[in-house]
């Protein structure tokens, strides 16, 4: 039976007669993940990227055993998720009835250990910079962490003002503290017994999203697609071993936020009296900033090592084994073919799509639109469009879901990158077109030839299209007509039009060096 860990209770005190049983790390472990944000992540400003990838969801099953003797006890699962939501935790197998749950985030770092030693003795330790020699001294932490004062034999002051370096140390780290997450539930236990628990959680911080490679053939109608998920652990934890599966669509999504509780900085400023004022700090609290230069400033700190810095990216997965596709009700589920470790702050690629000789067609696109006047319009730059069918006779015939493409084309025998876009959810049976750029040899001008007002309102617009095409190859040139700022209707037309993506489209083909004038008239509301 399913035992959901009551509800949250961080400020409730554990029996003294609850003895801890720790249980470490879990055996087993399976996760999923949930998209979230709209669009690639290469599309996204920086600002909006990293609020994605932050807000990215994963379910985490752990499977774990732990001993439990006969009374009241507090079953601790160390290294959970950093992101976890306490409120979606559950435990499956507990022998006994489950009284609370706490969840403890009280990492260990330069602010916390600052907040939790006030008014503790601790040392200070100051180099001399002309000698080099260390000096230690007793004191008192008096104030922290925004700005440290601490309390010697020669009385109260600032760290960092004696003009050379100067550091804290503390004997241990305060009670509470602890170098990792973790989750507890307070259980009655009437036997001893051995559990093999199931802990499963929601947690924020992994996200995923599709990228595909589309190596285009020399003849310009074939191309290969090779699709990898790109999984980004944005947080600290790291996921071993784990079974991992990816779903692919838009679930509605309650904004949840998670107190991480992440450590404040630790500001190792001096102040000199009487050239202070206190403003308000972005973190919300008060802030001391100088007015007048210091005369002996501290060193600065230590720059952060690049390695630890950037994120680390890797690639797996072989062609033959890729990632299994199955429905998951409205959505669609990819099963890695094999175990997953995911490190904390690491981007890994798996291959789920491998489809050779995929057919396209390439098109060259014109917009018009009904309200635009072209009466002075110069020539356009038509965009280059790659168009795939997504079925089975057609090479490919497979759901895929949003991310980024990027296409190769060959040249002189050397792979040339020929643009990227970003894909939407594409199901089988669907059109996809791909915009990979804007054309050189191929030009458009349209120009509105004709208006006469009509009846009821209505105008009446001719267009020309001047289409030209430089190329030594024959090219297909699509006009669309973009009806999203007006109603309108197809009044006259040399060739029959059909509907793309919500327009009204036609398709020219041109051959090499060819020139020619398409006119076209539509009524539209006035």
């Amino acid at each position: 039976m399913r035992a959901l860990i009551g509800a949250l209770a961080l400020a409730a005190a554990i029996p003294a007669t609850a003895a801890t049983i720790p249980s470490a790390a879990p055996e087993k472990v399976a996760v999923t993940l949930y998209r979230d944000g709209d669009g690639p992540f290469q599309a996204m400003p920086d600002w909006q990227r990293q609020q994605a990838r932050e807000k990215g969801l994963i379910l985490v099953t752990e499977t774990r055993t732990v001993d439990l003797p006969a009374g009241r006890h507090v079953v601790r699962f160390d290294g959970v998720a950093e992101g976890l939501i306490p409120q979606s935790a559950a435990v499956e197998g507990l022998p006994g009835k489950a009284v609370e749950r706490n969840y403890d985030y009280a990492l260990l770092s330069p602010g916390t250990l600052v907040e939790r030693s006030l008014g503790q003795p601790i040392k200070v330790v100051r180099t001399n910079r002309t000698t080099g020699r260390q000096q230690t001294v007793d004191a008192t932490l008096v104030q922290g962490p925004y700005g440290l004062m601490v309390r010697t034999a020669e009385g109260v002051e600032a760290l960092g003002c004696s003009g050379g370096p100067e550091r804290l140390v503390m004997d241990r780290a305060p009670e509470g503290l602890t170098d990792k997450p973790s989750l507890s539930t307070v259980v009655d236990v009437e036997r001893p017994t051995r559990a093999k628990l199931t802990l499963s959680y929601l947690a924020l911080g992994v996200n995923w999203q599709a990228d595909y490679v589309a190596r285009i053939y020399p003849d310009g109608k074939r191309l290969d697609l090779t699709g990898w998920l790109t999984l980004v652990n944005s947080g600290g934890s790291r996921f071993a071993d784990a079974r991992t599966q990816a779903v692919a669509g838009k679930l509605s999504r309650q904004y949840v936020r998670v107190d991480k509780g992440r450590a404040r900085s630790v500001v190792r400023a001096c102040w000199p009296m009487d050239t202070t004022h206190t403003i308000a700090s972005p973190e919300g609290g008060m802030a001391l900033y100088d007015r007048a230069p210091m005369a002996a400033p501290p060193p600065p700190p230590l720059p952060i090592p690049a390695v630890a810095m950037r994120a680390e990216v890797m690639v797996t997965g072989a062609r033959a084994k890729l990632a299994e596709q199955s429905d998951l009700g409205d959505y669609k589920l990819y099963t890695l073919p094999e175990p997953v470790t995911l490190n904390a702050r690491q981007t890994k690629q798996v291959a789920f799509l491998d489809q050779k000789g995929v057919a396209f067609q390439r098109l060259y696109a014109v917009p018009v639109s009904a309200y635009d006047d072209y009466h002075a319009q110069g020539m356009l730059a038509p965009d280059v469009v790659l168009r795939l069918e997504n079925k089975a006779a057609d090479g490919l015939g497979k759901p895929l879901p949003s991310g980024a493409l990027s296409a190769i084309e060959t040249v002189d025998g050397r792979p040339t990158f020929a643009g990227e876009q970003a894909v939407r959810d594409v199901a089988v049976g669907e059109p996809l077109d791909l915009v990979i750029g804007q054309a050189m040899d191929v030009t458009a001008r349209p120009r509105l030839v004709e208006e006469a007002r009509q009846g009821k309102g209505r105008v009446r617009r001719s267009y020309e299209v001047d289409l030209a095409n430089a190329k030594t190859i024959p090219v297909t040139v699509e006009i669309r007509q973009d009806p999203s700022a007006s109603l309108f209707k197809v009044v006259a037309e040399p060739q029959k039009h059909d509907i793309r993506n919500g327009q009204v489209a036609w398709r020219v083909t041109l051959g090499p060096g060819e020139r020619r004038t398409f006119r076209y008239a539509i009524s539209r509301a006035g």
